[in-house]
């Protein structure tokens, strides 16, 4: 599998290619967010305290059956990943397009957000000028090598602004001008395990499904 070295943040990260095809048969999904709890013992109220910039996607990917040719391309791309230490990038094969109609030329703008780490909303400029339905609530997007949940419609205002209620949250600062990618969206994505595993029949036919998380 080929290797690339990118830069996420201040790291270097090794960069796996994920293979073309097959591609999933499904994947479910989970969106996980730390909040810890209190409950009072006596009264029965809880407490709540959540921790910023600690959400993330956790997802199972189910490939379909495969001939021993197609199984080996995945074989060797899980093994090449050397368990939770590499990164490849991955997206949702149902949701290539979204449901809102994306038009002009969005990019980030901090001065209509601030748009620092943590953010659960993103400041954008770019779009065509006073539209209605330009995504729509589970509409994707990608910044950089992030992949994030749309939440709510996006209408730009006169000045074609838009501020996008997202989830998960900005991992970091994306500067002024960053492109902001609406099809063919994918995310940057690590084993959950070191373990992976797949089944071959007697008719060499494999198998498999693995774990993944969001790249942190």
């Amino acid at each position: 599998m080929s290797i690339t070295v990118i830069t996420v943040g201040t790291q270097s990260v090794n960069l796996v290619a994920t293979p073309d095809s097959p591609g999933p048969k499904s994947i479910q999904y989970t969106a996980s967010d730390p909040v810890a709890t209190v409950t009072s013992p006596f009264t029965g109220q809880m407490q709540t305290q959540q921790w910023p910039g600690a959400d993330m996607f956790r997802w199972i990917v189910t490939l379909p059956p495969m001939s021993q040719a197609d199984a080996d391309t995945w074989i060797s791309f899980l093994m090449e990943l050397r368990g939770m230490a590499n990164a490849f990038q991955i997206g949702d094969p149902l949701k290539q397009t979204p449901r809102g109609t994306p038009s002009g030329s969005p990019v980030t703008n901090n001065t209509v957000s601030p748009n620092i780490a943590g953010s659960i909303a993103l400041g954008t400029s770019g779009w065509t000028a006073s539209t209605d339905g330009l995504l729509l609530p589970g509409d994707y997007i990608q910044v950089g090598y992030r992949l994030h949940r749309v939440l709510d419609a996006v209408d730009s205002d006169v000045n074609g602004d838009a501020t996008i209620s997202i989830w998960p949250s900005l991992r970091g600062a994306p500067a002024n001008g960053d492109m902001i990618t609406t099809s063919g969206t994918q995310g940057l994505f690590r084993l959950a395990t070191n373990d992976r595993s797949w089944i071959t029949d007697q008719t060499l036919t494999t198998s498999m499904s693995f774990q993944i998380q969001e790249y942190r």
